[in-house]
Parts: C-alpha cells; sequence; structure tokens
C-alpha cells in the first residue's frame, strides 16, 4: 500500500522521469523497491497525468495534424506505434518480471547510455521523417518497454541519429508519447481500481505529476535545443553501474 508521502515522491518521480531520457519506469522499478511496495494502479494512473503534460503543450501541433490534414504524418506516427504495441503484448510478464531484478534494469541503464550518448555526434539533415525513419523509431520503442530505458530518450535520440532536425525530433517524439503511453495505461486501466488512496492524495499526486511534466518538457526542450541531450546518456550509465553493483550485493528482492 503506498502512503500519503511516497505517493508525492513517486509522482515527482514520474514527472520527471517520463519525459528526461532516464526511464521512468526504471526509477518507479527503484523506488518501489526501496519502499517495499508494488502498485501498479498507482503508476498506471500517474501515467495519465504525465500525457496529459504532452496534450496541453503540443495541443496546437495535435489540432494542426487534422485540420490540415496531414494523413501521411499521422500514417507515420500510426506506423511508429505498431511495433511497441505488439512486442509489448507479447512479451508483458517478461517485461513485468524485468522490474524485480536490479541488475537486468541496470544493464538496460547503461545501453540506453551508450545509444543516448552517441546522439552527440548527430548530425541535422533532414525536415521531416520518413516511412523508414518512423519504422526505425517504432522499433526502438520495443526496447523501451524494459525498464532502464527510456521510452522518450530512444524516440526522441533515434530521431536525432536518423538526421531530424532538433524541433521535428521533439515534436514526433512527443506526439508519437501519446498513443503509445496513454493506450499502455488504458491497457492497464482496471489495476486502478485497486487504489486505496484517497481522492485528496490522488489529487494531489495527479497534480504535482502534471505540473512535474510541464516544466520537465519545457526544460528538455531548452536542453536538446543547447545539444547536450547526450548527457542524459552519461547519467543513464553511472545509473547502471551502480544498480549492477547493488544488485551483485544483495539489492532489491
Amino acid at each position: 500500500m503506498v502512503t500519503f508521502i511516497q505517493a508525492i515522491i513517486l509522482s515527482i518521480v514520474q514527472g520527471i522521469t517520463e519525459w528526461f531520457a532516464i526511464s521512468s519506469s526504471g526509477h518507479i522499478a527503484i523506488f518501489e523497491n526501496l519502499f517495499d511496495i508494488h502498485d501498479l494502479g498507482f503508476v498506471v494512473y500517474l501515467h495519465f497525468a504525465s500525457v496529459l503534460g504532452v496534450v496541453i503543450l503540443f495541443w496546437k501541433d495535435i489540432v494542426n495534424l487534422f485540420v490540415e490534414k496531414k494523413w501521411s504524418y499521422i500514417f507515420k506516427i500510426i506506423i511508429a506505434v505498431i511495433p511497441v504495441a505488439i512486442v509489448g503484448f507479447l512479451v508483458k510478464e517478461q517485461v513485468e518480471k524485468a522490474f524485480s531484478n536490479l541488475i537486468f534494469v541496470g544493464i538496460f541503464y547503461i545501453i540506453s547510455g551508450f545509444f543516448i550518448y552517441s546522439t552527440k555526434y548527430a548530425r541535422q539533415i533532414k525536415r521531416h521523417p520518413s516511412i523508414s525513419d518512423s519504422i526505425f523509431i517504432g522499433v526502438s520503442q520495443v526496447l523501451a518497454l524494459f525498464p532502464g530505458i527510456s521510452r522518450s530518450g530512444m524516440a526522441t535520440g533515434s530521431g536525432l541519429i536518423l538526421g531530424l532536425k532538433k524541433e521535428e525530433a521533439i515534436k514526433f517524439s512527443f506526439l508519437l508519447a501519446i498513443p503509445i503511453v496513454f493506450g499502455a495505461s488504458l491497457l492497464e486501466s482496471s489495476e486502478i481500481t485497486h487504489l486505496t488512496l484517497g481522492f485528496p492524495a490522488l489529487l494531489t499526486s495527479f497534480t504535482l505529476t502534471l505540473l512535474t511534466s510541464l516544466l520537465t518538457i519545457k526544460l528538455l526542450i531548452r536542453i536538446i535545443k543547447s545539444d547536450k541531450f547526450y548527457l542524459f546518456g552519461i547519467y543513464n550509465f553511472i545509473l547502471g553501474v551502480i544498480l549492477i553493483v547493488w544488485g551483485l550485493t544483495g539489492g532489491f528482492y
């Protein structure tokens, strides 16, 4: 059972790590094990708050896709969603088991670290993603199913590595996040019925996650535009090493 204080901490952690390229699932796994709790319903609930932050900040881009009838762009987003939707359904149990294994989480963080750091050498040569770019970005999202590999990091990082301009990599990543995060949360939404927190705690948690998400997204955009996105790779690598050492010395379960 999540206490009010734990709920506040997890809400802030979710709001920050969902959009920074440092894996929200990895951090939630760490904190859940530190607190000796596992409340999937609460995590799902917080994800709805996170994705609302994207909708608020990118509502003009969302509306323009339909008003200007950018069906080709919408199709590319759909293509990028398909791989993670299919694989996510097939490996659901394996993903859930990975949350309790500190060494696995650490390995995934190191993989993510190397990938994100490689964006330091990316060159901007494209204004819009191609069909093949969408497929590549979509496949990268499959890895992000596992704790320690950031969905935001893989999507944005893939866009940068493929040569997309920063603004386009940012926009495509966040527009892609809406169906992926919302869809995954919707599939697990039945877990929310098991929540034991009272309404004041739930409202506070939702609000904190939403506000933190809004601030984090704005800051992330600045970081990407200032060519500092690769620094998340260093953070992930260091955290991955720490988690592996912790796991080998008896951390987690």
